[in-house]
């Protein structure tokens, strides 16, 4: 298997010229996900950075869909309106999604088929940190962070009033989206206001995957809308912003038809302090609370289970100046308040209040060429379950990793981590049937910490605008939690559990704990093909893989599988540009226990856009994309609905953005 890993890689080591500058590009994005804000050439953590035109391009209705053709990135898709991210085979209760550096407070990690309640269409920037981050943000990040961020609490007056209007067609679906944004301010005080609505229907398949042409019920309507305020000065800033958000989307059927109609009001407070103290580089305090609630409709009527969410999170962060040994680094505080309940017929978690606290540090020593990072982060997670005992986890986290720059063009780095997660709510004490996976769903209340041993290697090179990057990990996980079927059935007409079950029978999942190791690779190679005065062609070759396998025998359930590419983009100064993109998914026959396979297919997209000044201070963007030309039946290895539900087949999606 490890000569197929290395086989597959599409690039070999470059040697550079240690004369040549890297690219502006790449040395000034600034990463917000991490305490020290790095610019993303100087950061050990494997990451992707989506912004500008790049992200408006690949915006899509989920935060998944829009971060799919990442670096190891896939979505996890249950129907349109569910995307998960998919961070190296890491999803749900592992993977972090983040608002502006909180926590999204949802209940997506307790079903697949629940939506993430962070919005990204208003998103300036988003970044993803692959592999284990829970030594920054806690036992969700274990897999990886995703970090949507947004301006709606303003970081800065602007100089003259800002209006946006953007509005998307997506033919696949019949679907419209439309979004106002406005900012402004005035002396010291700054504002922000944003709102959107979607609409969309059905989406098409390819014939070949489904009859009918469409997949019914993957319908959906949502809304939304923010306002925030700062008050900024020499000294720093504080703000705040409330939003509310309104989604009802359809779950393809496999049984009936469901709907969940959800909502949430989201409260926001940041304040950010320059220099509050002596020896002290800055202090920044986040608070978000969440009000969130979704009903499962059965026929689009009945109701069959309630889930509500009250969310609280805090953070605080301290960066400092040089302090002995350390010449730069971080401490902070974090602490989480949930009180989470599913009632109804259909409710198979009990209703449970978590509480949790930690504190971290991270720091820098430079020694010459060489920046070495240690981090440490202690927690405690409390639940307290009704009818059980309270649960009582400390997962502690530590990494040391070092980053060296061979030349101004050449760096590398080799991380460590040791990365602890305590088991979820629905981990620990689900009993019932769950209709979303077709599953009858058992807890163990007597679960311990997941523990992970990473080893992680980066190569990134630049020069003469050629560009090049090497990711190779090995985790090795300790009690990795994960939901292994039983030989038994759950007799829905009956309620009986039993080994031999005729009628309607859901088969039982039980949550066990096993050792089991993950390795891969991602790579990516950057080079001009032309270029003239005016314009430039440049290609672009990718691919990712990872590999999950139980020590007791068996695979890691709803992988993705190797995946590589070429892609084509073409740029004029004009403001015009145009990109092709294609992509071979291998089959998936490494699957879990009771799991079917997937088969390859080849993914076809395309996209051309127009960025036009209007004047000094305004400006259109019209893009066309083309997604999936070839109208392939693709079925996601990493959905629950693979077998019920392919990936939407050939669309074109049209859209336009004025700012002025």
């Amino acid at each position: 298997m490890l000569s197929k890993l290395y086989a597959a890689l599409p690039l070999l080591i470059v040697f550079c010229s240690a004369n040549a500058q890297p690219p502006a590009a790449l040395d000034s994005m600034v990463i917000t996900s991490t305490p020290l804000h790095k610019k993303e050439a100087e950061t050990i953590h494997p990451i992707n950075i989506l912004t500008g035109t790049d992200l408006a391009l690949k915006q899509g209705t989920t935060i998944g869909e829009t971060l799919k053709q990442e670096l190891g990135i896939h979505s996890s898709s249950f129907g349109s309106s569910v995307g998960q991210p998919v961070i190296r085979g890491q999803f749900g209760a592992r993977v972090q999604v983040l608002q502006n550096g909180i926590g999204s407070l949802d209940v997506t990690g307790v079903s697949p088929d629940h939506a993430n309640s962070t919005e990204g269409l208003f998103a300036e920037q988003i970044e993803v940190l692959r592999g284990p981050a829970s030594l920054l943000y806690g036992s969700g990040a274990i897999g990886g962070v995703v970090n949507v961020i947004d301006n709606r609490i303003p970081l800065s007056v602007p100089e003259s009033p800002i209006y946006s209007f953007e509005q998307r067609y997506n033919s696949v679906s019949d679907g419209w989206s439309n979004a106002l944004k406005h900012e402004g301010g005035v002396n010291n005080i700054a504002w922000h206001i944003d709102g959107f609505l979607r609409e969309s229907g059905d989406y098409d398949v390819s014939s070949d995957g489904n009859n009918s042409g469409s997949i019914d019920n993957t319908d959906a309507e949502s809304w939304s809308g923010t306002l925030g305020a700062s008050w900024i000065d020499d000294w720093g800033m504080v703000g705040f912003s409330i939003n509310h958000l309104d989604n009802n989307y359809g779950v393809p059927p496999v049984d009936e038809l469901v709907r969940i109609d959800m909502q949430q009001t989201r409260y926001d407070l940041k304040a950010e302090f320059d220099e509050p103290f002596s020896g002290i580089e800055s202090l920044k305090f986040r608070f978000a609370y969440n009000d969130y609630q979704h009903a499962e409709l059965e026929n689009g009527v009945t109701v069959g289970t309630e889930f509500d969410n009250k969310g609280m999170e805090a953070r605080v962060e301290a960066v400092h100046h040089k302090i002995g040994v350390f010449d730069h680094g971080a401490v902070g505080f974090q602490t989480q308040h949930k009180d989470f309940s599913a009632t109804g017929e259909e409710a198979f978690v009990p209703p449970s209040t978590l509480q949790s606290y930690a504190v971290f540090a991270v720091e820098d020593i430079h020694v010459d060429d060489i920046t070495y990072e240690v981090g440490l982060r202690v927690e405690q997670q409390q639940i307290d379950t009704e009818g059980y005992n309270r649960t009582t986890h400390t997962p502690i986290n530590a990494s040391v990793s070092a980053l060296w720059f061979a030349t101004d063009d050449i760096m590398l780095s080799l991380a460590l981590t040791r990365a602890q997660r305590a088991p979820d709510i629905q981990e620990l004490f689900s009993n019932g049937a769950h209709f979303a996976t077709q599953s009858y769903e058992l807890g163990d209340k007597d679960l311990g910490l997941e523990t992970s041993y990473n080893l992680e290697f980066a190569f990134k090179a630049d020069f003469n605008g050629l560009s090049a990057e090497l990711n190779l990990f090995h985790n090795w996980s300790r009690d990795y939690i994960i939901q292994q079927r039983t030989e038994q059935s759950f007799n829905l007409d009956t309620d009986v559990i039993s080994a031999v079950c005729v009628g309607n029978c859901l088969p039982i999942y039980q949550t066990v704990q096993q050792d089991a190791r993950f390795y891969g690779f991602e790579s990516q190679l950057t080079f001009p093909l032309w270029g003239s005065k005016n314009a430039q062609l440049e290609g672009q070759l990718f691919s990712d893989y990872v590999r999950g396998q139980l020590d007791s025998g068996g695979n890691v359930p709803r992988l993705p599988p190797l995946r590589y590419g070429v892609q084509l983009n073409y740029t004029r100064h004009e403001g015009f540009a145009a990109g092709m993109r294609l992509t071979r998914a291998e089959n998936q026959t490494q699957i879990g226990d009771n799991e079917t396979s997937t088969k390859g297919y080849l993914l076809l997209d395309a996209n051309i856009n127009y960025n036009y000044a209007l004047s000094k201070n305004s400006n259109a963007l019209f893009f066309v994309k083309a997604n999936n030309l070839l109208n392939e039946t693709i079925r996601n290895s990493t959905s629950f609905l693979k077998d019920h539900a392919p990936e939407p087949g050939r669309g074109v999606e049209l859209g336009i953005k004025i700012t002025f």
